[in-house]
């Protein structure tokens, strides 16, 4: 390449770049000046187009960038482009503050928000939780910045994407040691593969947060390793690892009991390496044996405080017992009775998975290719430059794997869980495997580059994989779901409502509203079990015929959307909601547009 054509092209990137800061600024921009009035089903259709032309402008112009073909000189712009896509996808996580949302999240988000509300007004202790790590950032950020409990609890959610937008490309970066692996990596990152909105959601939720913040100790790991056996047995890593294994526990103490699985696997691996292949570069690594053990003693030391350990131990044991004597369908009878639901209104587990699963599917061939090279092709040069580290991640899905069957087992979908932590390593050797396939065919040995065809081939397929997995990041009627946005009316009507209330009565409500609604207002230390759920033929039957006590039933506008458009009136009908102000012994007694409350009288006197 020419003296001339080199400085052309860094002009035409820099200038490139500046355009794509100006895109994102104009979208964010206009995010924020056309905020949210009223509850939102979707934030992808609710967001005005111009954002999403923002953003996407924005990140096409990072992708682009990053997968130029760089001289020494071009290598600056290239980062520049990582930290322009990396604002992007903060930008898109963040969506609901900077689109004024009074909070996004239903159900365990919003007993997250009583809990760190307490914690910071100071009715509840951090002890007083098994896993109070998100609610002590959010009190913190509540405390030394000054904005309100819910955007603050918000900001935790961002940050942990944020920590795991970072992490994930430092460690593909120190496995490869290339500066293009940590541009895959990126990349890799950003298409947030450990959120499924199944068990794992974009929104305050400890076992997400926690499974995020884990790319954390991923890095570390990877640079605890190769301090060296010879080296002093204190390093400033391996601080640095214990003490993000002590902020782990705090996080959430489950997904600690899977690290250790993790953990011991490795130190397994790392055992055998010294007995079968003592002069082998994995043998000359720094054993984790120490940091396993610790996270063992950790977690055993939490769990003891709390019965959690007893308590899960039974429960899934239990479970596994059922199963097999075929008392149990565990998810096997979920699975089925959701595509029930999904076959009852037009569609199907087939098109859900896809929807969901597609680039997790693309990332899982490419690890067990990674893992087939490694096994099979010993001499092959490429797969060689993979480096020991590669193993003991595959070792640790290896392990995961019994794990997520034990959770299959169980009712509910908890495996979602293990397999969130899965995607994590999932997509570190995801981004590996990629470098490595590039590598392979890469016209210099030598010094790595992307050949010509290679580039738009490499950045085609990284926008594919963009679209089709951060369209389904946040629950919409894309998914046959609902956005969990908690507009101001709503919570307003809540907190009018339990201020009001009569103590003698108990709430009414669609899908534990009223519960998860009394937690985040009242900062509930135990759950709140007391309201109660509408039946699918309460309505048919005649609401004041379904209990012998006079109730409250509070119904909002996200109950109306959900129900009759999203779940196109599988359980209740826009004409059955409708008719409830209409019925018999309901009176509705308090009204703010997107929140209604009724009295409901049994005896009807």
């Amino acid at each position: 390449m020419s003296t001339q054509s080199a400085v052309n092209g860094e002009l035409f990137r820099k200038l490139a770049l500046a355009l794509g800061f100006l895109s994102l600024f104009g979208g964010v921009l206009v995010a924020h000046t056309t905020p949210a009035d009223g509850y939102e089903l979707s934030l992808y259709t609710a967001t005005p187009t111009l954002v999403w032309a923002g953003l996407a402008g924005a990140l096409g112009v990072a992708l682009a960038v990053a997968f130029v073909p760089l001289s020494r000189k071009g290598s600056g712009t290239q980062s520049v482009a990582l930290v322009l896509g990396g604002l992007v996808m903060a930008v898109f996580a963040g969506l609901p503050i900077v689109r004024g949302y009074r909070f996004y999240g239903h159900h365990d988000a919003l007993t997250h928000l009583g809990w760190a509300r307490a914690i910071s007004e100071g009715t509840i202790t951090p002890f007083d939780l098994y896993y109070p790590g998100i609610h002590l950032v959010t009190a913190f950020i509540n405390s030394t910045i000054g904005i309100s409990i819910s955007h603050s609890l918000l900001l935790v959610v961002v940050l942990a994407m944020v920590i795991f937008y970072v992490f994930v490309p430092l460690s593909v970066g120190t496995i490869v040691r290339d500066q293009r692996g940590a541009v895959i990596g990126a990349f890799s990152a950003f298409l947030l593969l450990p959120i499924t909105s199944i068990s794992m959601y974009p929104m305050a939720h400890a076992m997400t947060q926690a499974v995020l913040f884990s790319s954390i100790i991923a890095y570390l790991l990877m640079k605890y390793v190769r301090t060296g056996t010879a080296t002093k047995s204190v390093s400033g890593v391996g601080v640095a690892l214990v003490l993000a294994a002590i902020a782990t526990v705090v996080y959430h103490p489950q997904l600690v009991a899977h690290l250790i699985v993790v953990f011991v696997g490795i130190c397994a691996l790392q055992y055998l390496s010294r007995r079968v292949a003592s002069g082998g570069r994995m043998a000359a690594q720094t054993p984790v044996y120490g940091h396993a053990l610790l996270l063992i003693g950790l977690f055993l030391l939490w769990t003891s405080n709390h019965g959690f350990f007893g308590g899960t131990i039974e429960y899934f044991f239990g479970s596994a017992v059922d199963f097999l004597l075929g008392e149990g369908g565990g998810a096997g009878d979920a699975v089925a009775a959701q595509g029930g639901s999904l076959g009852a209104i037009g569609g199907s587990l087939l098109e859900i998975f896809f929807k969901l699963f597609t680039a997790h599917v693309v990332y899982v061939v490419l690890v067990g290719g990674l893992a087939l090279g490694a096994v099979l092709v010993k001499n092959s040069g490429w797969v060689g430059q993979m480096r020991a580290e590669t193993a003991y991640f595959l070792v640790g899905l290896v392990g995961l794997v019994p794990v997520f069957g034990i959770y299959f087992l169980a009712p509910g979908t908890m495996y979602f869980r293990v397999f969130g932590l899965m995607m994590v390593f999932v997509t570190i050797l995801g981004a590996v495997a990629i470098h490595g396939i590039i590598a392979r065919h890469s016209s210099e040995r030598k010094r790595f580059r992307f050949t010509s065809s290679t580039r738009p081939l490499v950045a085609v397929g990284f926008a594919f994989l963009l679209i089709v997995s951060l369209v389904a990041v946040f629950p919409s009627p894309y998914t046959y779901n609902s956005s969990p946005h908690v507009s101001e009316q709503q919570m307003v009507g809540y907190e009018s409502a339990f201020t009001t209330q009569d103590e003698d009565l108990v709430f009414v409500g669609l899908r534990d509203a009223p519960n998860r609604h009394d937690d985040a207002i009242n900062g509930n230390e135990q759950r709140m079990r007391l309201h109660w759920d509408l039946s699918e033929s309460a309505i048919e039957e005649g609401l004041a015929n379904q209990s012998d006590e006079d109730r409250y039933l509070a119904l909002t506008q996200s109950d109306y959307e959900r129900e009759g458009i999203a779940y196109q009136g599988l359980r209740y009908t826009e004409e059955e909601l409708d008719s409830i102000e209409t019925q018999p012994e309901v009176n509705r007694i308090q009204s703010n547009g997107e929140f209604d409350l009724y009295y409901v009288d049994a005896g009807g006197e």
